[in-house]
């Protein structure tokens, strides 16, 4: 599982650098997933365009949490193609183009090319097909009409989890497939065995769910957790094809869970279970602290990401304003550059969702360090966050230092 997640994130990292966010509402346009529907109902004679591969668009992908349904009538381009294939959509250079992906890097470098190609009204779909499935837009009467899919199983936003498990429960069963050292904590990834679980749920490791269906009831909506959606979509189509027909994943796994704002998954701070010693704060919910000057911001990537010299461009990414840097693999040696007062807070942040913040964040907790959060999903989600979720533009603030190519 853990390998098929990184090759997902291969993918999506690999488009970044032609990708980011100095086009928007520039070159093109950007559209919130929240308003697309009614944008949609008041645009004559649109054009969707997905840019997805054709796996991904027709829910046949090998990476099946990619696997995420398609808005109907759209015309289907991997924008790895898109070059090569502008011809079959030459006749709608000045018709009103929405173009998304799965999380709206692909759709960037799509819209980005269009633009330069003379289409004249394009639309970037902001977090793209993700955003539409943790928003629980596909969810909604209204948008039956926009959506359709082969899935057998359907998704569930954080928020709807927070909504059913406190209006319902007991017509609940929350199913979480991770294996049994990850759901107890005492895997040897430092990320992957620090996410938490769902009070509640119940463990059975997808590698050992055909085996034990019976300990899944049938009279109840059966919603599957794992850490980032993947093992959760297989155990899915196994209870499908298993007979069972009230089914819904959890977008994207606990990964999505810790990436919402507390406003949008209401019951995360009393429902989520975790051993460890420090907190983890999202994207959002990091632009909402009073008193930030007396945090102290602790950078651990590389010394190369850090100073924006990386071989990868799309890693130079530049660094939150003020940050102290200390590498997570040197952090022993320099944790006197750290205040004295370990009392006093410090959030831990990376590159993006990788384990260093997490091995540095736990060494920190066992050393005496009494206030120590993460910043889930490190600069780059903060960046996201602010270039893709309505109303958190403002988060952009916090970062210097970012090179031209990846502004």
């Amino acid at each position: 599982m853990k390998n098929n997640y990184l090759a997902i994130i291969f993918l999506l990292m690999s488009n970044i650098a032609a990708a980011q966010y100095k086009n928007d509402n520039v070159l093109f346009k950007t559209v919130d997933p929240a308003a697309l529907y009614k944008t949609l109902q008041n645009t004559k004679g649109y054009v969707l365009l997905d840019v997805r591969s054709q796996g991904e668009f027709e829910d046949t992908s090998q990476f099946v949490s990619l696997n995420l349904g398609h808005l109907k009538g759209a015309k289907n381009i991997n924008v790895r193609e898109l070059g090569q294939r502008l011809n079959e959509i030459k006749a709608d250079k000045d018709k009103p183009v929405f173009v998304y992906c799965s999380h709206s890097q692909r759709s960037r470098r799509a819209c980005k090319m269009l633009a330069d190609s003379g289409f004249t009204n394009v639309n970037n779909v902001n977090g793209g097909m993700t955003s539409l499935h943790y928003l629980g837009e596909v969810n909604k009467n209204y948008f039956s009409e926009l959506y359709e899919t082969k899935n057998k199983y359907g998704f569930i936003s954080p928020k709807e989890l927070c909504d059913k498990l406190g209006k319902t429960p007991d017509a609940v069963f929350v199913l979480d497939v991770r294996t049994d050292s990850l759901f107890k904590h005492i895997g040897t990834d430092p990320k992957s065995n620090a996410l938490g679980t769902i009070r509640g749920s119940v463990n059975i490791p997808y590698a050992d769910l055909q085996k034990n269906l019976a300990e899944v009831p049938k009279n109840k909506q059966v919603i599957i957790i794992d850490l980032y959606g993947d093992d959760a979509a297989k155990a899915a189509s196994l209870l499908s094809e298993n007979g069972y027909k009230n089914i819904q994943v959890l977008i994207e796994g606990m990964d999505r869970w810790l990436s919402m704002s507390n406003a949008d998954a209401p019951c995360k701070n009393t429902l989520y279970q975790t051993n460890e010693k420090y907190a983890v704060v999202s994207a959002v919910d990091f632009g909402k602290i009073n008193n930030i000057a007396n945090v102290t911001l602790l950078d651990v990537r590389t010394a190369d990401e850090f100073n924006n010299s990386h071989k990868d461009n799309w890693r130079n990414i530049g660094k939150l304003n003020n940050a102290v840097h200390i590498p997570s693999d040197e952090m022993a040696n320099n944790i006197s550059k750290l205040p004295a007062d370990k009392n006093k807070p410090v959030i831990v942040y990376s590159f993006g969702g990788g384990p260093e913040s997490f091995t540095a964040a736990k060494y920190l907790a066992d050393n005496g360090f009494k206030n120590v959060t993460i910043l889930y999903g490190g600069i780059f989600n903060l960046r996201w966050t602010a270039a893709n979720i309505k109303g958190q533009t403002y988060l952009k603030d916090f970062v210097t230092d970012i090179p031209d190519i990846n502004k």
